[in-house]
């Protein structure tokens, strides 16, 4: 879990760092990208453990039920930030899709090894 924040916290900074040397409309796509991905993968990672401990036949659900949410969210992010001129203004979708997919590569196998750990040390006790 320790390894989980600090991987999303080391996305967000170099989120910020790369944003703050964009600027403008490319920037905020990068922002955007990142914090949903990793917020997504987190939620994701927070519903697997959730039923590993619970119902962990269906661990291969909702991994993919996570997977299909974050793929929703980049699809209906990118068409927003490139079809609404008014989201578009803020975020460029490209920026968007890129730094999303980033976010989630370096969050999601951190997130499912820590999720997997604490099944293994949970089942081990009982």
């Amino acid at each position: 879990m320790n390894r989980l924040i600090l991987a999303v916290l080391a996305a967000l900074v170099a989120a910020f760092v790369v944003a703050s040397r964009l600027g403008g409309a490319q920037g905020g796509g990068v922002l955007a990208g990142v914090t949903v991905g990793a917020g997504l993968s987190c939620l994701s990672f927070l519903y697997l453990r959730h039923v590993l401990l619970t119902r962990p036949e269906r661990a291969l659900h909702a991994t993919v039920l996570g997977f299909l949410v974050k793929l929703a969210a980049l699809l209906l992010g990118a068409l927003a930030f490139r079809f609404v001129d008014a989201a578009g203004a803020h975020a460029d979708w490209k920026s968007f899709v890129i730094a999303f997919a980033a976010a989630v590569v370096v969050v999601l196998p951190l997130a499912t090894w820590a999720a997997q750990a604490e099944w293994r040390q949970r089942t081990a006790r009982v």
